[in-house]
Formats: structure tokens, sequence, C-alpha cells
């Protein structure tokens, strides 16, 4: 059950060339791959009744950006969102329950992203193998943060990985 506005004009074009330079990070061919065909952008973006910045629609293969999303994390939720194609094209290279092995043995995910109240999308100073708190909710929430930090600020990561033998792993 998916719902949003439709996209205001002068909203778009403030919005249109940041999500041209982050598109624009990934060829053709790699579009192709992981099947991303449509681009869909609208405002006030929900799932299920969940306010959402992103929707992977792999089966239309569409990805649904919401423009309103917060401005400070626009730019990683884009990234977010393909990683989740890629990983929807490629799940043998991204097994949930491998990737949970890589976490301290005491630590447990939530049965379901939308069933967590893990939502925070900041950085962590201390990040002790996850980047935010949403990193927490599930295993491929987890990769989708860490592939969309790499995108935005790969140096950013390297520094944290310096430091942190679980999410080292992780990125590696």
């Amino acid at each position: 059950n998916i719902t949003c506005k439709k996209t205001q004009k002068i909203n778009l074009d403030k919005k249109f060339p940041v999500i041209e330079k982050n598109l624009s990070l990934y060829n053709s061919n790699f579009l192709k791959k992981i099947q991303l065909k449509y681009i869909v952008l609208c405002e006030d973006l929900f799932i299920s009744e969940i306010n959402t910045g992103g929707i992977p629609d792999t089966q239309k293969r569409t990805l649904i950006l919401d423009i309103n999303f917060n401005q400070k994390y626009f730019e990683r939720m884009i990234h977010h969102e393909i990683f989740h194609m890629i990983q929807n094209s490629y799940e043998d290279k991204f097994d949930d329950q491998k990737f949970s092995l890589l976490n301290n043995s005491d630590f447990k995910y939530a049965e379901c992203s939308t069933c967590s109240d893990r939502l925070n999308l900041d950085l962590y100073e201390n990040t002790n193998g996850f980047l935010t708190e949403y990193s927490k909710s599930i295993p491929s929430e987890d990769m989708a943060e860490i592939f969309s930090f790499l995108m935005v600020n790969k140096n950013l990561i390297e520094e944290k990985i310096k430091n942190d033998t679980i999410l080292n792993n992780k990125v590696n």
C-alpha cells in the first residue's frame, strides 16, 4: 500500500540536480544489471502508513524517491535504496545470515525494519560495528546504510573502520 503526492515543479527544480549528481555515479550498464528501469519522484511517500524516503519496487523495476525526505540524509537515501535493488538482483552475494555473523554474538537484529524503533540515521560517533541506529534494525538495512555512506562519504568510513574491526569486516 504505497501513497505519495504528485511533486510540485518548484520542489523538483531544487532536488533534480542533487538526484542527477548521485545517479550519475552509476553507469547505464550497472543500472541495467540491477534491473532499474524507472525512477518516480514524489512528495510525502508512505508505505503501509509509514513515512519513508524511498522504496525500491523490484517487481516493477522502479525506484520511488520522496523529494521532501530530510535534506540531511537525502543523498544517502538515494544510494541506500539503490543498494536494496542491488541486493535483490544479487541475493547470493548479500546473504543476511552470513552478514549477521559479522556482529558480536550477543547482538540480535529485529524481525523486520518496521517492527523496530531503531530509526535514527545520524552517524554514530562510536560505531561498534554499526554506522547508525537504523543499521541495527535488520541485516539488509545495515548493508544499505554502509553502502550509502561509502557512496556519499567514503573517506569518513575509511576512518571509522580503522578503529572498528566489525565494521571493517562488514565494509570488506
